[in-house]
Order: structure tokens, then C-alpha cells, then sequence
């Protein structure tokens, strides 16, 4: 019997099951002001690559996060302090929701990589994610078609 070992390797490799990912909107910033322990707000800094994601405006703006109880807070350690928002969709992002809690990122980490926020310790990414898809249809920001 002779097995190609190279087309039984690709077989193999490529018949792996597919792990859903949720894309994520990644956007610059830095730190406006901040209370320790209370609450920071943060200035979001677009860039034109990020127009080519699908984003449709290169607005700047500013938002506030206080510390909740059911959410990651760490206040940042200066003013300045170079950031990184992740949405979760493109309506959070661009601040279309009527709700100002549901336009707050998913996570907000430092240069080095240091969570300094995070939406919710006890829903999960998936619920979060799938929470702002129904009310973005519900709100008739998208399209169910």
C-alpha cells in the first residue's frame, strides 16, 4: 500500500473544525481625565486605515467609564496614557446606539497591553456580542436582510 504521506498530512490538517470568532474594532486613544478608582474618560483617535475596516466617519470623540459592579476597572496610571478600545461591532463604535452604555467598548487596554477595563466579568463575550446584534436590529440601526 502506498500513502502519500504529504497529501495525507494536508487532509489531516485541513479538516479541522472552524472556530467561530467575533471580528473586533480596534481603535486608538488616549486618556483625558481621571478619578482613581471612580471613573476615566478617553479620547478616541481614528485613523484612515481604519476607514478601510468599514467604518464610515472619522469623528473624534470623547467617553466616560465609571467603575460598576459588575465590570473590570482599573484606573489608568497618568494622564496620557495611550490606549486601545475594542468594539465589538461597528455600531458601538461609531455611537449609534440610544443607550450610552451599550456604545462602551468591550475592553480598554494600555500600550503595554494591561487591561484597564472590561464591559461585564460575568456575561461572556458571545453575550455581549449577541446583546448588540438584537438591539441593533431592534433600534433599526441594521438590516435583518
Amino acid at each position: 500500500m502506498n500513502i502519500n504521506y504529504e497529501l495525507y498530512f494536508y487532509i489531516m490538517v485541513s479538516n479541522k473544525p472552524y472556530v467561530w470568532r467575533i471580528e473586533e474594532f480596534r481603535i486608538g486613544g488616549f486618556i483625558k481625565d481621571y478619578e482613581d478608582g471612580e471613573w476615566f474618560s478617553f479620547e478616541i483617535q481614528r485613523k484612515d486605515r481604519d476607514l478601510k475596516k468599514g467604518l464610515k466617519k472619522l469623528n473624534p470623540r470623547i467617553q466616560k467609564v465609571k467603575n460598576k459592579e459588575y465590570n473590570y476597572f482599573r484606573a489608568p496610571s497618568f494622564k496620557g496614557t495611550i490606549i486601545r478600545a475594542i468594539y465589538l461591532n461597528k455600531e458601538s463604535e461609531e455611537g449609534l446606539y440610544k443607550d450610552e452604555e451599550n456604545n462602551l467598548p468591550y475592553e480598554i487596554r494600555s500600550i503595554g497591553d494591561e487591561l484597564l477595563y472590561r464591559q461585564s466579568i460575568a456575561e461572556t463575550k458571545k453575550e455581549i456580542f449577541n446583546r448588540l446584534e438584537r438591539l441593533a436590529v431592534a433600534e433599526g440601526l441594521r438590516n435583518t436582510n
